[in-house]
């Protein structure tokens, strides 16, 4: 049976992204898109590129996750969200200020909570926009 870990492998496009509150056009996302290999994550496309690792729990509910960036302007730092995964769907609310994961998916104003939808990428190789 594969893991939650196995099921995130590869190249996911940004559709929704929602940050304090506001939701980014689908020309400020454009083909923004994470890329996960093993632990490790690529986040591109968003105006810099930002790479680490990232670590799922499954024994929370709602499960949970931590990023630590190695790469990028976040460089040292390690934010913590919750997430559903259904099929090809990846539903994900990160606390982008630190501090601990979000208990909803919920991104009120101020909150430095972020909301993002993404679809497993069915073209990876094409260029981002």
């Amino acid at each position: 049976m594969k893991t939650d870990q196995d099921r995130l492998q590869g190249s996911w496009r940004v559709k929704t992204l929602i940050v304090d509150g506001a939701a980014l056009s689908a020309g400020m996302i454009g083909a923004a898109r994470v890329v996960i290999e093993g632990d490790h994550f690529q986040s591109l496309g968003m105006g810099a590129a930002f790479e680490g690792l990232m670590r799922v729990d499954v024994s929370r509910r709602p499960k949970s996750f931590s990023i630590k960036f190695t790469r990028g302007p976040e460089k040292g730092n390690v934010n913590h969200g919750i997430y559903e995964l259904r099929g090809d769907r990846w539903k994900l609310c990160i606390a982008t200020k630190g501090g601990p994961a979000p208990h909803d998916f919920v991104s009120e104003p101020g909150s430095g909570f972020a909301i993002e939808i993404l679809e497993r990428d069915v073209n990876p190789a094409a260029p981002l926009a």
